[in-house]
């Protein structure tokens, strides 16, 4: 019935605001995202843990700057 629908929509709207704030988050980061990306591609048949963890702590940085939260 018509109950059903509004949690669906809440849930809709919440997902758009995460969607949104995780834009925001990579497209002020950009620079960061692609040298982590750039590293692990570097790496991809050697990977090992921590191989890129500069780049990581970089990025993750910028993230939790840009979007004033930890992640």
């Amino acid at each position: 019935g018509e109950g059903n629908t509004m949690p669906a929509q809440q849930h809709a709207g919440k997902a758009r605001r995460l969607v949104l704030t995780l834009e925001k988050g990579l497209t002020g980061c950009a620079a960061e995202a692609t040298a982590y990306g750039k590293c692990i591609s570097a790496n991809l048949d050697t990977i090992e843990r921590h191989a890129c963890q500069v780049q990581f702590q970089s990025f993750k940085s910028c993230v939790e700057k840009t979007l004033k939260r930890k992640w």
